[in-house]
């Protein structure tokens, strides 16, 4: 029988390692229980939608594990690590004492987070309660001793920092604020504080930053710190702004170096970062564009991050982009931009060399070799579903995969044999047409189904209409050109020239406004033809469609070089 999934919601197990959990204590468990099951806490439905995302990643356990836990421990650290690994425990009985039991000595020997260690327990005890730990004896001991010990030592590290950082405000340095400010921000990040360092950024670091590179640096903490909170809307507004405090260093950059002749290392070292700040904000900006639904513009992000300046243990790795930018273009891409934009691109296609299983993926569907496409999905299908960041949305990148593959396909074709699509795509004929009927009615597909002899034939548009109505658009502008180089010619035959471009609008409006006025531009056809052929007039007459003669350029020049003499006469 099957294990029932631990009912947490996984999109928001970063708010939840934030959360003021006290002690572990064996008579508090119970107490304390909706604490760390976010689906019981509360009846209000402010985080409806969050809980749902949260719970559909709950519902898929994983039971053929295609990951290493030792990559994701060497990938990733501090709270990056914390957040993959007890995702992974959630979802993945196989690996679930594993993985716990690599959470509880990473937390233990390198952070002060206290909450999250009481996490871990409380989640440990909700599998014992259900049946759900496979290798109970791998699990060590609550380490009352460490827990009280370190949260002693933490809480006092903190109020020095907090004091250290009030007396340089006092003091009003603004470098010895902004390091003041920073190591505050890191030690509650240590401590598993996400919300109150976020809170501390939020009062204001622009003005503290006295170079363009501390700027970049906290503006890259903000946006991590943002992303373990779960709160994605802050990325909006944080991702420009980084963005364009990359961009004015980047140039600034540039400006200095062509005024340098011999290059220091403290200049390669700025350019370095610089560099890799930028690598990072691609990969963070695709990663919040597929977390919120645009997959195209995720797909386009990732395309542009630098493998070799990009180095980003606190939130992604190397796989990651690889395995997101596959499966975000496959979604969103037609072959061309496939072949051109991924398969062929200089950058990305350094994250595909150590993925092969991407790279045949990607030839397989832009050769239209769909069937052994999907195949290679449903393959790496369970590894994917171990990414915290992907399994919540993955179902609906692969429907959109499926429906872009099945449009393909039928592409060259006039007609196609249900059977033989049914059998490429690996359903039956009957659940192939639902999909077909469906994708019609969207207008993602040009055809009609014949159910009885099961093809599908494509539904030809009236292409004469088109290109009737193509001839009339064309013989309408080409008829507007002639009879403005008409009027224009008739005007240069009698030395008529329109003035500057402001006398030209006066005089227009006033023209206008008295035909309107006489109800001639709203009551007849014939007001509406005067309209007309003064507003073609002046088009004309202004050169709005053809070049001016030289020599109204120069009866122009004349008389703007002297508007006295104009005015007198």
């Amino acid at each position: 029988m099957d294990e029932e999934p631990f009912p947490l919601a996984h999109d928001e197990i970063p708010d939840v390692l934030q959360a003021n959990v006290p002690p572990f204590e064996e008579e508090e468990r119970e107490d304390t229980a909706h604490d760390y099951d976010m689906n019981l806490s509360n009846d209000g439905n402010e985080h409806d939608d969050e809980r749902k995302e949260g719970e559909q990643a709950a519902n898929v356990l994983v039971y053929r594990p295609q990951i290493d836990l030792d990559s994701i421990v060497n990938s990733f650290s501090s709270e990056a690590l914390i957040i993959r690994l007890l995702f992974v425990a959630d979802v993945c009985p196989p690996l679930r004492s594993e993985a716990l039991k690599i959470l509880i000595e990473h937390v233990k020997n390198n952070t002060q987070n206290v909450n999250a260690y009481t996490l871990i327990y409380h989640r440990i005890e909700g599998f014992k309660r259900r049946g759900g730990l496979l290798n109970p004896e791998l699990i060590p001991p609550v380490d009352q001793h460490w827990l009280e010990t370190t949260t002693a030592k933490a809480q006092s590290r903190l109020d020095l920092l907090n004091s250290e950082f009030r007396h340089q405000k006092d003091d009003g340095v603004k470098e010895s604020i902004r390091r003041a400010m920073d190591d505050v921000f890191h030690h509650h990040l240590a401590m598993g504080n996400i919300h109150d360092a976020l809170k501390l950024y939020s009062r204001g670091i622009r003005e503290y930053c006295t170079a363009p590179n501390y700027l970049i640096q906290m503006l890259l903490n903000w946006i991590n710190a943002s992303v373990y909170g779960s709160q994605w809307g802050k990325l909006n507004v944080l991702i420009p702004q980084a963005e364009r405090a990359v961009a004015e260093a980047l140039e600034r950059e540039g400006g200095s170096g062509q005024n340098r002749n011999v290059k220091s290392n403290n200049a390669d070292g700025n350019r370095k970062f610089i560099q890799s700040s930028k690598a990072k904000l691609n990969a963070v900006s695709g990663l919040s564009a597929m977390k919120t639904g645009r997959f195209k513009d995720a797909a386009d992000k990732f395309m542009q991050v630098d493998l070799d300046s990009l180095d980003y243990p606190e939130l992604l790795s190397n796989h990651d982009i690889a395995c997101y930018g596959t499966i975000c273009s496959l979604a969103t891409y037609d072959r061309k931009e496939l072949k051109e934009k991924v398969l062929l691109s200089a950058s990305f296609r350094k994250f595909l060399e150590s993925e092969p299983k991407f790279v045949d993926l990607l030839q397989k569907f832009t050769s239209n070799q769909f069937g052994i496409a999907l195949d290679i999905l449903g393959e790496i299908k369970d590894g994917l579903l171990l990414n915290v960041y992907l399994a919540p949305i993955l179902n609906d990148l692969y429907d959109l995969i499926r429906k872009r593959a099945i449009v393909q396909y039928f592409e060259p074709f006039l007609s196609a044999d249900l059977n033989r699509m049914a059998q490429e795509f690996r359903t039956s004929v009957e659940d192939l047409e639902k999909e077909l009927v469906g994708l019609i009615y969207s207008k993602l597909l040009a055809g009609r189904i014949d159910s009885f002899n099961k093809v599908l034939h494509l539904q030809i548009a009236d292409k004469q209409k088109g290109v009737y109505e193509d001839i009339l658009k064309a013989n309408k502008d080409l008829e507007e050109t002639i009879r403005s180089i008409v009027i224009r010619s008739a005007l240069q035959q009698q030395g008529v020239f329109i003035g500057a471009e402001g006398h030209l609008n006066r005089k227009r409006r006033d023209i206008f406004e008295e035909l309107e006025a006489q109800h001639m531009g709203h009551s007849s056809s014939t007001g509406h033809r005067v309209l007309a052929t003064v507003q073609r007039f002046f088009n004309a007459a202004s050169s709005r469609i053809h070049p001016q003669a030289p020599e109204a350029q120069q009866f122009m020049e004349e008389e703007n070089d002297d508007p006295d003499e104009n005015m007198e006469n």
